[in-house]
């Protein structure tokens, strides 16, 4: 069943008569909202799917909750540093370093269980609209996607969550103020909810502001080389990333030629688009923004052209990083363009730089951040390959998939030609960090390569490293759990290691 961007708007208006949940994991039933009074008519069916991808886009449209934050930043003093200009920045709170990550300074999580919740509510109670078998099979398997989609989120976040798989209806539910749940079982039920949504037959549709069959296999193949890398999961991991990959086709058709073309936003869900979250002029979100400069540290003629004018930017590449960017344009890559711009612009004549991706509509006095949330492209499918053929031992196999990116990049072919062990993982931990940066994957590939520990910044200690702090906290990798959310439900505990 094909949907447009325009039900989706149209449900939001609707999205408070709907089931939801509130707070940080105290979920509070609201008693004017109940499944005797909705669920009644295939257009409550058919505007609550919508209203699962607006609470998704919710989960990561704050300036602090979003997959720049929740899969980059952490990689602190190694990719991020001062701004030029303002000299600050803000990754005291989400750097790896114990002594500044605190329960006390992270974020919540209600988001993501609004948006679990309401998918929970649509799988209870899909078919007790009066709709069409095709209705109920689309919406049961959109319910399932998002559903598994948010949790391989929050369980790589916080490892013991909640899993909730009932809609919250009533204040005497377990799922109110719900206890934790082992990620095993958690990552085992992303595993069910993959396959209940395949089960339902081929019925997700091609929109890419909702599930599509690609977006389904790319979240198949992401979840399980993490269940094959990071779980011991083994080699059946393998051999569910390979189905997955191959089912969207490994080449090089849907790589646009023009790297910079993939993040316009006048050319929205363009074909190297597999997954994203529409983004409007009122919408109000963007992790961006923190990229953008102040009118008055800017000459005024390079204001708005080049330089994106909003706010202070908190957020700038480190001097090691933006060195390596600035040599891998030398060497001919047209990447760089779009994840770095520097020039002499500022008001006192000095440098200024920012990265150039996602920045939105720049034909006002200040950035409006317009751009769709991307959460997944087809560059990270054939990077996946590339990762898999790493794991399965088939070096040359490897860098077949890696080349593919790196000629987009350099306009010629076989840019990586060592097949030693060493060399492959090298090249595809260097083309991560080269092809997607700002956009959220970075932190999970390394996590997945065993490449986090090179990378990660040193503690504030003086002499001690990260992996000591690795030896005292084995979920150092996690965040703790939000103090707020401690507070509010007593059913939860602290991941330990962040008491």
């Amino acid at each position: 069943m094909k949907k447009t961007y325009i039900s989706i708007l149209t449900a939001v208006l609707c999205l408070t008569c709907l089931p939801a949940c509130h707070g940080d994991l105290d979920i509070v039933y609201d008693n004017a909202l109940s499944a005797s009074n909705m669920w009644k008519d295939p257009s409550d069916l058919e505007q609550s799917v919508p209203g699962i991808y607006q609470r998704v886009r919710s989960f990561f449209s704050s300036s602090e909750a979003n997959v720049f934050y929740y899969g980059e930043v952490r990689l602190g003093d190694y990719m991020w540093g001062p701004s030029l200009k303002d000299k600050v920045q803000d990754n005291f709170k989400i750097s790896c370093r114990h002594q500044t990550l605190t329960p006390s300074n992270t974020i919540g999580w209600s988001n993501a269980y609004n948006a679990i919740d309401q998918a929970n509510a649509v799988l209870a109670h899909s078919s007790s609209c009066n709709a069409t078998e095709a209705m109920v099979n689309w919406a049961n398997a959109q319910a399932y996607f998002a559903r598994a989609f948010v949790y391989f989120y929050v369980v790589r976040l916080w490892g013991e969550v909640p899993l909730n798989l009932l809609p919250v209806e009533g204040t005497s539910q377990e799922e109110t103020y719900p206890f934790q749940a082992a990620p095993e079982a958690v990552y085992e039920q992303i595993g069910k909810d993959i396959a209940a949504c395949e089960a339902c037959g081929d019925v997700l549709g091609s929109d890419k502001y909702f599930g599509t069959k690609d977006a389904l296999n790319m979240l198949k193949a992401e979840y399980a080389l993490w269940m094959y890398s990071v779980r011991n999961g083994g080699d059946s991991y393998l051999a569910l990333a390979e189905t997955a990959l191959n089912a969207i086709g490994i080449s090089d058709l849907k790589l646009l030629s023009d790297y910079s073309k993939i993040f316009d936003r006048n050319n929205r869900k363009n074909a190297e688009v597999i997954f994203a979250i529409n983004n409007t002029s009122t919408s109000t979100a963007g992790y961006q923004v923190f990229f953008c400069h102040t009118s008055n540290g800017i000459k005024s003629t390079y204001r708005q052209n080049p330089v994106p004018i909003s706010s202070t930017q908190w957020w700038h590449y480190s001097k090691d990083f933006h060195d390596l960017l600035l040599a891998s344009k030398a060497a001919g890559d047209k990447r760089v363009d779009t994840n770095l711009s520097v020039g002499n612009y500022g008001a006192d004549g000095g440098e200024i730089s920012w990265c150039n991706k996602l920045l939105g509509d720049m034909g006002g006095s200040t950035v409006v951040f317009d751009n769709d949330l991307l959460y997944s492209r087809y560059a990270l499918a054939v990077m996946m390959h590339a990762e898999l053929k790493y794991y399965q031992g088939k070096y040359s196999e490897a860098l077949t998939s890696l080349n593919l990116i790196a000629k987009r990049a350099y306009g010629k072919d076989n840019v990586y030609t060592s097949t030693s062990q060493a060399d492959v993982l090298n090249a595809i931990v260097k083309e991560y960090f080269l092809e997607f940066p700002a956009e959220g994957v970075i932190w999970w590939a390394l996590i997945r390569t065993g490449k986090i520990w090179e990378y990660v910044p040193n503690s504030e200690i003086p002499g001690e490293t990260f992996g000591d702090l690795r030896a005292k906290n084995a979920n150092i990798l996690l965040w703790p759990i939000p103090q707020g959310s401690l507070n509010k439900n007593t059913n939860l505990h602290q991941i330990k290691g962040w008491e």
